[in-house]
């Protein structure tokens, strides 16, 4: 009977694990929105009445499966600073390189837990109980920058880089061409380090010809006009709401007020959608319908507003977070993957100056790197008192600008 009985706990323990697993790789393939019950057991190869004996509901799953991932996530950051133990103390130029590498290695050797750790934070964005775990993953990670800079002789940068990994390894996991992107991961990364040093950077090769090849092959803009701006609204306004997966030309016809027909003609297929819902959204975060605003001229305290005024509308930032997602995991995207990856900054861009002073304007890749900042300090303050938000902001501008201001 003992022995019936272990070999039962086993049996039941190895269900709860499939399930966690089937959890994993579809957040890697498939995503939240597009996962069910039956989507999960099948999977797994277990019956859908072992997912509510062992975990109750899709979401304590879900919980569990994070958990799961946060525990391997941790593994993976103890490997490599008993790495960076054996290395010894390294001097700053050591950093670039190192800051790379381990973007690239925890978005391809690591891809499932990279998915999941975004799952997480698409999730605590829409629903209080995952934040908790979403505040184990930052800590998770703000450890780890922390550790990693201080042996790197970058101690006052930690959480500064921690924002700057957030946003470039989900834009790494946007795959176009291998050797390109990780050359041009390494000019960013090197951008990066010459920030720390207190000077501007100048964009790299690589970077640069991946962003001119972006420009030009750039597609034409799906809102122009009174009727596809209309759309675009709509498709905006869905994909906020419901998520991508309710993003279909017969949700925006009725949100539009408009036919199917006329949705049809102008919008032709669901890459064109998302594209255009992409644009709006866009749009509606950076407060521009121009592609080249003009630079902002603005005291530090309006900075600091300007900067908790994107804290406060928390709603568009997951929405963006869940289409680059998209893009990186389905092929019929892939016509975003320039843009999305190389032309960034348009709206960052204009803020540069203030922070820099001097006038500087600075150059693209100075623009993209604002951009990563300031993504990763917004999504730090979701979930964060008012207080704790502007907090969070004026502590990051002030390191900003004594870090670009110095050598100005």
């Amino acid at each position: 009977m003992l022995g019936q009985g272990s070999e039962g706990r086993k049996e039941s323990e190895g269900s709860a694990q499939k399930l966690i697993e089937a959890v994993l790789t579809q957040w890697e393939y498939r995503g939240s929105s597009a996962i069910s019950a039956r989507s999960l057991t099948t999977e797994a190869g277990v019956p859908v009445s072992s997912l509510y004996h062992h975990f109750g509901n899709l979401e304590h799953l879900y919980l569990s499966a994070q958990a799961h991932a946060r525990l391997e996530a941790e593994r993976w950051c103890a490997k490599h600073l008993d790495s960076l133990a054996v290395a010894g103390w390294l001097p700053p130029s050591a950093f670039p390189a190192l800051l790379a590498v381990l973007i690239d290695d925890w978005t391809e050797r690591q891809r499932r837990l990279a998915f999941a750790w975004r799952e997480c934070a698409l999730a605590a964005a829409r629903e209080p109980s995952f934040m908790a775990e979403m505040e184990a993953w930052r800590a998770l990670w703000s450890s780890f920058w922390q550790t990693v800079c201080d042996r790197c002789g970058r101690s006052r940068f930690g959480e500064l880089t921690a924002f700057f990994f957030y946003n470039e390894s989900l834009f790494h996991l946007i795959r176009w061409h291998r050797a390109i992107d990780c050359a041009a991961l390494h000019d960013l990364c090197a951008g990066w380090s010459r920030w720390l040093e207190g000077e501007l950077a100048e964009e790299g090769p690589w970077r640069r010809a991946a962003r001119e090849e972006a420009a030009r092959t750039m597609p034409s803009l799906p809102v122009q006009g009174e009727l596809s701006g209309r759309i675009a609204e709509a498709a905006a306004t869905i994909l906020l709401r419901e998520g991508l997966s309710a993003l279909t030309h017969r949700a925006v016809a009725a949100e539009a007020g408009l036919t199917l027909g006329v949705v049809s003609h102008n919008v032709r297929t669901s890459a064109d959608l998302v594209r255009a819902a992409f644009e709006m959204v866009y749009r509606r975060v950076s407060g521009s319908d121009t592609l080249t605003p003009q630079p902002l001229d603005v005291s530090d305290d309006e900075l600091i507003g300007l900067l908790l005024g994107f804290q406060r509308d928390e709603k568009p930032l997951p929405s963006l977070d869940e289409l680059l997602l998209a893009v990186a995991r389905d092929p019929s995207l892939a016509s975003f993957i320039p843009q999305l990856r190389y032309m960034r900054g348009r709206t960052s861009g204009v803020l540069l100056p203030a922070i820099a002073g001097g006038g500087r304007t600075g150059s693209p890749l100075d623009h993209a790197l604002l951009s990563a900042v300031a993504s990763g300090m917004r999504q730090a303050c979701l979930g964060t008192s008012e207080d704790e938000a502007r907090r969070r902001v004026e502590q990051t501008v002030a390191t900003l600008i004594g870090m670009l201001r110095r050598n100005a």
